[in-house]
């Protein structure tokens, strides 16, 4: 018989904590970090009945997330496990329409990116190796866009991660977007906090307009709840509540 854990509200700061934690290679196939999300039987028929599935997103730096890391159909408990590896990529899709499929079109390699360094993005569509600049914080990845612009007047840059959601892997899944100029730099922090709620029209690696400031995402379905990994959580469970619809831990 289900049995819900004890539980006590999600904080609704959603104000990012942008530290790293140094990690084991994702292809290791031990996670760092596991998120666990609980669901009644009668909540989970009440989804379903609605074609609803769970999404998460992650924000990097100071910014709101903008991109759906994942989306599935869940079952009672759920187990999402990643590691702290993150690759630059780079897309023609547009950051800033609502609903748009990100399709990548190159990404550093061999991965995962490095911090406090930065990778050029040029006209030969491929990411450089590294360089170290002391302008790039040890916890950023920086990527420069080199391309002409008569060939892309701007590109789409942003961070992606794998993700392991109910022992099925996801690989290298977009967590951000940015609109980069040519000539123009990019440097991101990935931040901590994983946000989760219920979504029926987007899937993973789609573009989303979030604000950190309200309580609900925008242009998606559900309440958006947080969980806050960092300065040693690693592990967080939470279970589905029908009246607030959040997850609550």
């Amino acid at each position: 018989m289900f049995s819900p854990p004890k539980r006590r509200p999600a904080s609704t700061s959603l104000r990012p904590i942008c530290n790293i934690t140094q990690t084991i290679n994702f292809s290791g196939a031990i996670m760092n970090f596991t998120l666990t999300l609980n669901i009644t039987p009668k909540d989970l028929n009440v989804i379903f009945d609605a074609r609803q599935k769970v999404a998460l997103a992650k924000p990097v730096s100071n910014s709101s997330a903008n991109v759906i890391w994942t989306a599935f159909a869940p079952f009672e408990h759920n187990s999402i496990q990643w590691s702290e590896e993150y690759w630059i990529y780079v897309s023609t899709s547009s950051a800033n329409k609502n609903g748009e499929q990100i399709k990548k079109m190159s990404q550093t390699h061999p991965g995962p990116a490095i911090t406090g360094s930065i990778y050029t993005f040029d006209q030969k569509s491929g990411f450089s190796q590294p360089v170290r600049d002391p302008n790039v914080g040890a916890d950023t990845f920086a990527a420069q866009n080199d391309m002409p612009y008569d060939q892309y007047p701007s590109l789409t840059f942003g961070l992606a991660q794998s993700v392991l959601v109910n022992q099925k892997i996801e690989e290298q899944n977009p967590i951000s977007a940015a609109s980069v100029l040519a000539t123009q730099q990019i440097q991101e922090t990935p931040c901590s906090n994983v946000y989760i709620w219920l979504e029926s029209d987007f899937g993973s690696g789609t573009i989303i307009t979030a604000d950190t400031d309200a309580k609900r995402l925008k242009n998606v379905n559900g309440k958006k709840s947080v969980a806050k990994f960092g300065g040693g959580v690693n592990k967080i469970e939470m279970t589905y509540d029908g009246k607030s619809g959040l997850f609550l831990q």
